[in-house]
């Protein structure tokens, strides 16, 4: 009989205590409860549970003066504008985005538009929160433009990311599509990113008729 080690039990314990399901609504509570410096992985379903948690996240960060960068993949920056402005968040777009408290950039041209990479982008934002008084700023990233362009490597840039931002007014939200996700890495490259981020939170989708 195959008996397992105690130090494996222990390892797999402490991972799933860091690896939570939840649904869009309770989601965006977690992250937006967590501490500046968090570094987290969002795996979500579908497009439509996606837009709900980020759609909450976001009116609840505007709301406590923080800054918020998008960078969508599978959605324009339009169609993020349009999801942000209905109901579910109402959120005056335009209004945000003249005073530079909301960036919505298309993710392919974040991260691979510029040889240096989109974390000077992401410093500069956060000294000028400092200088106009902001919170802190949140990024919510899908990072699935990585697999869609020969330019870059994602698991070798998400391992030049620290798992904590220490000393930084930043969280970080790594978002993919659980199709990429698990499709296109292997066992042992998803336990990677598991354990280099914070917290994983798995996004359920909505059941049929909500």
């Amino acid at each position: 009989m195959y008996v397992i080690q105690p130090r494996v039990i222990a390892r797999m314990a402490k991972v799933e205590e860091r690896v939570f399901l939840s649904d869009a609504v309770e989601t965006a509570q977690q992250l937006h409860r967590s501490e500046f410096g968090a570094h987290f992985l969002v795996v979500y379903h579908d497009l439509a549970t996606f837009r709900e948690m980020y759609s909450h996240y976001v009116k609840a960060a505007l709301k406590d003066n923080e800054i918020v960068i998008i960078l969508p993949f599978y959605e324009t920056v339009d169609e993020v504008r349009r999801i942000l402005s209905e109901d579910s968040a109402c959120i005056d777009v335009r209004k945000y985005e003249k005073e530079q408290s909301l960036l919505i950039i298309d993710s392919l041209k974040a991260y691979l538009g510029s040889q240096d990479g989109f974390m000077p982008f992401v410093k500069q934002t956060i000294e000028y929160a400092k200088t106009t008084g902001k919170n802190g700023v949140s990024v919510i990233a899908d990072m699935d433009s990585f697999f869609y362009s020969q330019k870059g490597d994602l698991l070798q840039y998400e391992m030049t990311l620290p798992t904590v931002f220490e000393g930084m007014n930043l969280k970080g939200l790594c978002s993919y599509h659980k199709r990429d996700f698990d499709g296109r890495f292997d066992e042992k490259e998803r336990q990677m990113l598991l354990d280099h981020h914070g917290k994983t939170l798995h996004l359920l989708s909505a059941p049929i008729g909500n």
